[in-house]
């Protein structure tokens, strides 16, 4: 995951441009507008270049297609299957935690590739920690199916990371297989944006991945 806005730039479509052209695949993203929900969108060459509507998660097996979205706080998730060579990049803030979205991405790997749930290795990238994301009882409520995961003393906190880890090995994912940044978001103020600690003054910061060729199983 890297930072890519410069402070005080306000052009985040050019900032896109800029940054992959320098990794030099411009023209391989695909990005999405996300909506905090669940759906997944699959991808080929024949979306190179586009953003698309209303998903939070992006999957292919082709080579030379890079997968894009950003986050702030929220939870990037990285899937990738050596097998079948298929890879899936999903956006999972708290409502993409309650409606599932890493069930729903692994899912799309069994139907597209008949992926078995055991051969996948996740990594969720750096986000907000339970140490900083508070919440009110509304939303500590929708997660009365995760105890354990929720703090209550004078203040609620939710450990996010803790809830998909639980969903991922619900869906089939082998606990040694799931790697968890141990990077907050909200604490790491020189490496991260947040938009819990900066309000209004939050910027971005993308998440990719990308097949650059097909290697042997």
């Amino acid at each position: 995951m890297t930072v890519y806005p410069a402070p005080g730039d306000d052009q985040p479509a050019e900032n896109r441009r800029k940054f992959f052209s320098r990794l030099g695949c411009v023209n391989q993203v695909v990005g999405v507008q996300m909506v905090h929900g669940s759906k997944v969108a699959t991808v080929g060459a024949g979306q190179r270049g586009q953003i698309l509507s209303d998903y939070d998660a992006l999957i292919t097996d082709e080579p030379q297609v890079v997968l894009s979205l950003t986050v702030a706080d929220c939870l990037p998730i990285y899937f990738y299957d050596q097998r079948r060579q298929a890879i899936a990049l999903a956006h999972a803030g708290w409502r993409g935690v309650l409606a599932n979205i890493s069930r729903e991405v692994v899912n799309k790997f069994i139907e597209l590739y008949k992926t078995d749930p055991g051969d996948l290795e996740i990594h969720i990238g750096p986000h907000i920690h339970i140490c900083h994301f508070e919440v009110k009882d509304d939303v500590a409520n929708q997660f009365a199916a995760y105890p354990q995961f929720v703090s209550r003393s004078d203040k609620i906190f939710i450990d996010l990371a803790g809830v998909v880890r639980e969903q991922l090995m619900a869906a089939g994912i082998k606990a040694g297989n799931i790697d968890i940044s141990q990077e907050c978001t909200h604490d790491e103020k020189d490496q991260y944006f947040s938009y819990r600690r900066d309000g209004g003054e939050f910027r971005v910061m993308a998440a990719y991945l990308g097949l650059k060729r097909r290697q042997p199983n």
